[in-house]
């Protein structure tokens, strides 16, 4: 896929954590967990990174891992809603050798999706994943408060995420700009970011389709 195609989510994804805006403490509690994990002695095995949608959640475990040359095994909801498919795929990742010697990181995304009565056995099988881990784990969620998801959270280090203001989105959006050599009025601008309500990855792709869509951002 060429760049010109590549979606600007993707191909303006944070490369490093100074990239990701207004998580802050996210990223000063995922770091110092990461460094407790390279230390030998993490005290929870899992991080859960959670938060409203577009927040940074996923950027930031690719960048941290970028930054200290991890490997990600990422897999998504509908990559485990079953047991033997967390079974299958990550435990055997999670045996192998620990973050020093091999450099790994396990990635569950929205794990809020879990039904306990659809997906049989998934909770259980993260929880049996995380006891024997012999490398980090980060699960993702919107919203990690439902009653079934609170095996999880006693297991995990709780690493919140806050929903992004119009000038946070509004900042990234224009750097985009830059980069494409767009020409975007202030009121498009505000006028994408209002309506992605923090979603940064909403407002990134709202930006592209406007521009390739609609003509109304021009090539400079």
């Amino acid at each position: 896929m060429s760049s010109k195609r590549l979606p600007w989510v993707i191909k303006y994804r944070p490369k490093r954590l100074a990239d990701i805006v207004n998580q802050d403490k996210a990223k000063k509690l995922a770091t110092e967990w990461i460094e407790e994990w390279i230390a030998g002695k993490p005290k929870f095995k899992a991080a859960l990174f959670y938060g409203p949608p577009g927040s940074g959640k996923t950027s930031l475990v690719e960048a941290l891992a970028r930054e200290l040359n991890l490997e990600i095994l990422e897999m998504n909801a509908s990559d485990y809603r079953r047991a033997s498919d967390i079974e299958r795929i990550a435990r055997t990742a999670a045996g192998q050798r620990g973050l020093f010697s091999k450099g790994k990181v396990i990635l569950l995304d929205e794990v809020d999706g879990i039904s306990r009565v659809a997906d049989k056995g998934a909770l259980e099988a993260i929880l049996d994943l995380i006891e024997m881990t012999r490398n980090p784990i980060v699960m993702t969620a919107n919203d990690p408060w439902n009653p079934g998801l609170r095996p999880l959270r006693e297991k995990s280090l709780m690493v919140p995420f806050r929903r992004l203001t119009k000038t946070n989105v509004k900042q990234v959006l224009r750097r985009i700009c830059a980069a494409e050599r767009l020409v975007c009025s202030d009121d498009a601008i505000s006028y994408i970011a209002e309506k992605a309500e923090g979603d940064l990855r909403s407002a990134i792709n709202d930006l592209q389709a406007v521009a390739e869509g609609y003509g109304k951002l021009r090539p400079c």
